[in-house]
C-alpha cells in the first residue's frame, strides 16, 4: 500500500512521462527514454497521461534517401519552372519560339538538301569523266575514283545529318509540348 501511494506522489510529481516500446515490443513508461529507443520514436505524455507530443521514428537510410531525392526533385522542378517562366511570359510566346528552333532547324535540312543535290550534280560529273576515259580505251584516273569515292561518303554523311535532325524535330515537338502544358498549369496559379 505504502510502494502505491508512493508510485502515485512520484507520478504526480513529475511533469511528463515517456512512452516507448522496448527491443521486446513491450510498452514502457518511464521519466526518460534511453538513447537506444529514441530513434524508434516515442510519445511525451502528460502528468495526467495525456499525450502531449509525438516524436517519430526517425528514417531509415532509405527513407532518408529517398527524402534527398525528393527535395533534388523538387529543386530541380523550382529551378526548370523558374527558367520557364523567365523565358516565355505566356503560351504563345512559347509557340513563337517553338515555331523559331523548328524553322532553323528546317533550314538546316533544306541547305542540307541542296548540298545532297550539288554532291550529286558533281559525282554524275566524275562518273562521266570516268565513262568517257573507258570509251576511250583509257584506264581509270585513280583520283577520279577517289573523288567518286569521296562525293559518295559525303552524301551518306548529309543523309545522316537530314535524318538526325528530322529526329530532333520530333524531340523538340516533344519537348516544347510538356513545356506548354507545365506553363500552362504556372500560369493558371
Amino acid at each position: 500500500m505504502v510502494v502505491v501511494g508512493f508510485a502515485g506522489v512520484a507520478l504526480s510529481a513529475q511533469a511528463q512521462l515517456y512512452r516507448y516500446l522496448d527491443e521486446n515490443g513491450v510498452t514502457v513508461l518511464d521519466s526518460r527514454v534511453p538513447a537506444e529507443y529514441v530513434r524508434h520514436g516515442y510519445e511525451v505524455l502528460d502528468d495526467h497521461g495525456r499525450v502531449k507530443e509525438t516524436v517519430p521514428a526517425a528514417p531509415s537510410a532509405e527513407e532518408l534517401g529517398a527524402m534527398r531525392a525528393a527535395r533534388a526533385e523538387q529543386a530541380r522542378q523550382l529551378q526548370e519552372d523558374t527558367t520557364l517562366l523567365r523565358l516565355y511570359s505566356s503560351v504563345p510566346d512559347l509557340e513563337r519560339a517553338k515555331k523559331r528552333q523548328l524553322d532553323q532547324i528546317d533550314n538546316l535540312i533544306a541547305t542540307t538538301r541542296t548540298n545532297i543535290a550539288a554532291l550529286r550534280v558533281q559525282r554524275e560529273g566524275l562518273q562521266s569523266k570516268a565513262a568517257a576515259q573507258q570509251r576511250s580505251g583509257r584506264d581509270l584516273d585513280e583520283s577520279v575514283i577517289h573523288e567518286i569515292a569521296e562525293v559518295n561518303a559525303e552524301a551518306g554523311r548529309l543523309e545522316r545529318f537530314i535524318a538526325a535532325k528530322e529526329q530532333e524535330i520530333e524531340e523538340v515537338e516533344a519537348s516544347f509540348e510538356v513545356s506548354r502544358a507545365r506553363l500552362e498549369m504556372l500560369l493558371e496559379d
